[in-house]
């Protein structure tokens, strides 16, 4: 609370103004090459992030409602410049001026939500790289308001980098931090900052801690900060530096991979979004260098045989993330089979109820309630193995997220044929106390569910392919409604196949088995 009254105090706009200001001397390349159809896009004012679309033919809509987050804070991190950029070269250049200076009337002040530090180190970087583009026949007013607001945005962001609190997405911080220090002519005081601040940055990438299963789609942001700041540095001799940035480059474009379906789009765990699938090729072509990192650094799993492909979390959650344990998403080729959710809890809170986090993902749980895990080096929370088989892929996950207050452990095991016609699932259930169960299997919008022969199976019908899942235990099978967000898009009614159950001690086993049909 006192930051936010000392951030929007005239005292704090004088701080931030009180030095004559900063300039940008000296040119680097953007490491990440802008999409130039985006860029037209953008000219012709429509707006496209996270799979949103806002058009405006007049001038943007900094504060439109009906988007999501994730949507305002690309439109105000700026670092579409670069599409804008790739679109064309003077009339590009005037249309950004324009909305820099329609931003700059409702934000050139501290804002508290897009002066947060990590979207305004993106926009400093955005601003910063671009800047030759940006300011290309500008007259003097606009430079005076590019550099007196850059400065300002420089210098908050100098002062909220320190605090852990506000810089809770650190590697964006230092990205802007050093580019500041390498790229203003007065930046020697962040370029010190930004070198002290940097390892420990670096330890929030993927693999750093392998308990922990990221949110796939905030690994895709962190992959472009990694890319642009790994180049830049090397651009400006700073290669000690850049070399430390190497690993976590690998590890977080490895997390990527793993996470990436038929759709060439992430799977949505933890409340994620799918992403934008030519953003993540061009991502990935562009730390190709880097060389390849390992598979299983996180606790994410992926199967990909004969065109089907499987991806498991056997992890931790992230910090805000869903407590789903073993949740999975399935594709056949390029279309959504099994789906987690995606980023719809806050959007069905608001309308009034409220799923948990297991009941919006595709896995088990105890009285329909979410598990509680934590970390714990001497006894792991959850476990995840992979093991070869002659027949195809199999991969095993553990969790005790349900030890504590039912006296349950759960384990789930994956295995895929070699050719991908089958995905046979064991769900086991270790414990001394009964309990309800549920097993849910969130199906994608275009998925139709049709009975099947008997009680025990329902067949899956997607453009024309089929699917039959039918299971083996002590369970009873249902057709529940469900929701589903694709990025951003509005929230769209689906359906669910459900197994209820009770666990009953001291082992209770159910098998399911998914199989490719013959298509109709």
């Amino acid at each position: 609370m006192w930051r936010a009254a000392l951030y929007g105090s005239s005292l704090w706009k004088m701080w931030l103004r009180r030095r004559r200001p900063e300039m940008v001397i000296r040119r680097v390349e953007d490491p990440v090459q802008g999409d130039a159809k985006l860029g037209d896009a953008l000219f012709t004012g429509s707006y496209a992030f996270q799979g949103e679309t806002l058009v405006s033919r007049t001038q943007p809509v900094w504060e439109p409602d009906g988007h999501s987050a994730a949507w305002l804070e690309d439109l105000h991190s700026f670092l579409w410049i670069r599409d804008l950029r790739a679109a064309g070269d003077e009339l590009a250049s005037l249309h950004a001026r324009k909305l820099i200076d329609s931003w700059l009337e409702a934000y050139a002040d501290w804002h508290p939500e897009f002066w947060r530090i990590d979207i305004l180190s993106n926009r400093v970087t955005a601003w910063l790289l671009h800047a030759d583009f940006l300011l290309k026949r500008a007259d003097d007013a606009f430079r005076q308001r590019f550099n007196t607001a850059l400065t300002a945005q420089v210098r908050h962001l100098a002062h909220g980098a320190r605090v852990p609190r506000l810089a809770y997405r650190p590697v964006a911080a230092v990205r802007g931090l050093y580019l500041s220090g390498l790229l203003l002519s007065g930046g020697a005081k962040c370029l010190q900052q930004a070198r002290l601040l940097l390892p420990e940055a670096l330890k929030t990438a993927p693999g750093h801690d392998p308990l922990i299963s990221p949110r796939p789609s905030e690994c895709v942001g962190l992959l472009e900060q990694l890319i642009t700041l790994r180049g830049v540095l090397a651009e400006c001799g700073e290669e000690p530096a850049a070399a430390t940035v190497t690993p976590a480059l690998r590890e977080t474009a490895s997390c990527v991979s793993t996470c990436l379906l038929g759709d060439h789009q992430l799977g949505q765990f933890h409340g994620g979004v799918a992403g934008d699938a030519g953003q993540i090729r061009r991502f990935l072509n562009a730390c190709r260098d880097a060389g390849p990192g390992s598979a299983d650094a996180t606790g994410y799993r992926r199967m990909s045989v004969g065109g089907t492909t499987v991806i498991a979390d056997f992890g931790l959650p992230p910090p805000g993330g869903s407590s789903a344990p073993l949740c999975f998403e399935m594709s056949d080729a390029d279309q959504r089979l099994i789906v987690n959710c995606g980023p719809v809890q806050p959007m069905v809170r608001a309308a009034g109820t409220a799923p948990r986090g297991n009941s919006t993902h595709s896995t088990l749980s105890i009285r329909d309630s979410d598990a509680r895990l934590r970390r714990d080096q001497r006894n792991p929370m959850v476990t995840a193995e992979r093991r070869p088989r002659e027949d195809g892929e199999e991969v095993t996950g553990m969790h005790r997220g349900y030890e504590a207050r039912f006296g349950i452990i759960h384990v789930r095991r994956l295995a895929l044929s070699r050719g991908g016609r089958t995905l046979t699932g064991t769900e086991t259930l270790t414990g001394r106390r009964e309990h309800p169960f549920v097993i849910r299997f969130h199906l994608h919008p275009k998925v139709q569910p049709l009975g099947g022969e008997d009680s025990r199976s329902v067949l899956l019908h997607r453009s024309g392919r089929v699917w039959e899942f039918h299971f083996e235990g002590d369970a009873a099978l249902s057709i529940e409604p469900s929701v589903y967000m694709d990025n951003g898009a509005e929230i769209a009614d689906t359906w669910q196949v459900v197994l209820t159950g009770r666990y009953r001690s001291p082992v209770s086993a159910v098998t399911w088995r998914l199989v490719r049909s013959a298509s109709e």
